[in-house]
């Protein structure tokens, strides 16, 4: 059986432009959660369409309670709530999946004239940086993908991500879903259009061969600056950890699915095992 997985993100879907509604205390967060599972739909059409059996979604943004399952159509597997080993990855190394796709996805923090640009948690994190490289969402992701053979065949989200994405999936369909005045402000079509259009690009995508899986060779040294000093003051306790300035963390991993396990960790460990969000 073959099996296409899908991380689907909230800040790269059309329409959506409020930080504030990103949560659900959000005004509109209610309308953000249904464009973005209508988005989730266009794409698995498409891909059943090109002979995938399944969809393995996994629910990347936030509280991971985003997306609808009433709202979904059939044969898609959800992936919900966190924590979770592998993130936003969660299920990649499935063996029957074939490859990925990153849906509403968005550029790296300080990224310049970039809609809700942000690294993994934007409460948590100012930046990260893999191998000396600033390493976005995507970036991370995708060489966690590439670690188990599997390559992003489609990337959905503003200009400025799908510039970010050739550095990880040359030979993917890109697809902009909205046009970015600066961080907070974006123009794109009706989530209805929004969604036609999406699936015919996934549906390019999902025709042509396969590209390269992204590699990034080990050892990985991974850095992380955090938004508190005293977060990172409290992570250089740890021996295995180096701080290296007041806001910054650096630690080295043999694998990839260890760093994105590591990136999870700092963005949301609290002691008393509650989420962050």
């Amino acid at each position: 059986m073959r099996r296409l997985f899908v991380s689907v993100d909230m800040e790269g879907v059309a329409g959506v432009a409020s930080a504030v509604s990103l949560m659900p205390t959000g005004w509109e967060y209610t309308a953000y959660r249904r464009w973005m599972t209508a988005e989730l739909n266009a794409v698995a059409e498409a891909a059943f369409d090109a002979g995938y059996a399944e969809v393995i979604a996994v629910d990347g943004h936030g509280n991971s309670h985003n997306v609808d399952p009433d709202q979904l159509i059939d044969n898609i597997q959800l992936v919900r709530s966190s924590p979770r080993p592998m993130f936003q990855m969660q299920m990649i190394d499935d063996p029957s999946v074939d490859a990925c796709a990153f849906i509403g996805y968005h550029s790296a923090a300080g990224t310049p004239d970039s809609i809700l640009a942000h690294s993994f948690s934007g409460a948590a994190l100012r930046s990260v940086r893999l191998n000396g490289v600033l390493a976005s969402e995507g970036y991370i992701n995708a060489a966690v993908a590439g670690e188990f053979g599997k390559p992003v065949l489609f990337v959905s989200g503003d200009r400025q991500t799908l510039e970010d994405a050739r550095r990880y999936a040359p030979d993917a369909v890109l697809h902009t879903t909205k046009q970015s005045f600066g961080f907070r402000s974006a123009m794109s079509l009706p989530p209805r259009q929004a969604c036609e259009a999406l699936k015919k690009a996934a549906a390019r995508a999902f025709a042509q061969p396969y590209g390269q899986p992204f590699k990034v060779e080990p050892p990985f040294e991974v850095e992380v600056e955090m938004t508190s000093q005293v977060a990172a003051e409290l992570l250089g306790y740890l021996p295995w950890l180096e701080r290296t300035d007041a806001y910054t963390v650096k630690a080295r991993f043999k694998a990839m699915q260890e760093v994105r396990g590591f990136i999870g960790f700092v963005m949301s460990y609290m002691p008393n095992g509650q989420t962050p969000y």
